[in-house]
């Protein structure tokens, strides 16, 4: 990371930039700015899917960046003034009920319908989405498992590893159908950011109970879906950015960690 570079850890400039990110971390912990990467992806999962319909081998194309952007700006409003202040959108907060799960399907089908909108037709492809949702399922489950931060040691802990076995095999299942389903319906966003990570639940679910696995299952396939989506949505790598680098930097001055971050921790149990 650059910016640890110019502002090592030690240095008087970093302790001096220390309280003000503090605060402004403070600010983002409450308003879930990190569970927005999740709510951005299903917006415009449907937007690609759209865009299918539309054109089989529609490829880097930055054509609707406008509606595009509109969608997202229109949902990061729900999210922060209506979702999140009433405790409907907080994957990886904590472990969910079931009726918490439904929920959280629910308004990923409506994310994923209202992205999937577009000017020629209201009448979104439901199979499409169908496969997005068994996706996103399966993710979820992955998240039922909270990681902790060692403030004093900048390490991740999981405390509670309770039910590992069901979720981690249910959340493969739900991956390797969403992957099928995919495949059936010619998808290759679909069947190819799944094969990919139908990867992290089985190591996890094979592996000994380790940390690495657990961010691995949890960063990598989220990642990986908006990477593909971005191949044919190329302006969505804007916000993306934005905001993976803007979450960095205030971790960074608040706790000397890089996070969000595609490394994992390596201590021994």
């Amino acid at each position: 990371m650059i910016i640890a570079r110019i502002f090592p850890k030690k240095s008087e400039n970093f302790k001096s930039f220390q309280p003000f990110f503090q605060n402004l971390g403070d600010n983002m912990d409450s308003g879930g700015w990190i569970r927005i990467f999740s709510f951005w992806t299903l917006i415009v999962a449907g937007i690609v899917l759209n865009m299918d319909l539309e054109n089989r081998y529609v490829y880097w194309n930055w054509e609707g960046w406008e509606l595009g952007f509109g969608k997202l700006i229109v949902a990061s409003f729900i999210y922060f003034y209506f979702l999140n202040p009433n405790n409907l959108w907080i994957i990886g907060a904590r472990r969910l009920k079931n009726k918490e799960i439904v929920i959280h399907s629910i308004i990923a089908f409506v994310l994923l319908y209202i992205g999937s909108i577009g000017s020629n037709s209201l009448l979104p492809n439901f199979m499409g989405i169908l496969s997005y949702l068994i996706a996103f399922l399966s993710c979820l489950l992955i998240f039922q498992f909270p990681l902790a931060l060692d403030k004093d040691k900048g390490i991740w802990n999981c405390f509670d590893w309770n039910n590992k076995m069901q979720y981690f095999l249910l959340s493969l299942l739900l991956m390797v159908a969403s992957v099928i389903l995919g495949v059936f319906l010619d998808d290759p966003i679909m069947s190819t950011a799944g094969t990919v990570s139908v990867a992290f639940p089985l190591v996890g679910l094979i592996w000994p109970n380790h940390v690495r696995h657990l961010q691995r299952a949890r960063f990598f396939p989220l990642f990986t879906f908006s990477m593909f989506l971005c191949v044919r949505a190329p302006w969505f790598l804007i916000p993306l950015c934005i905001l993976f680098f803007l979450i960095r930097t205030i971790n960074y001055f608040r706790f000397g960690i890089v996070y969000p971050s595609f490394g994992v921790d390596f201590l021994e149990d």
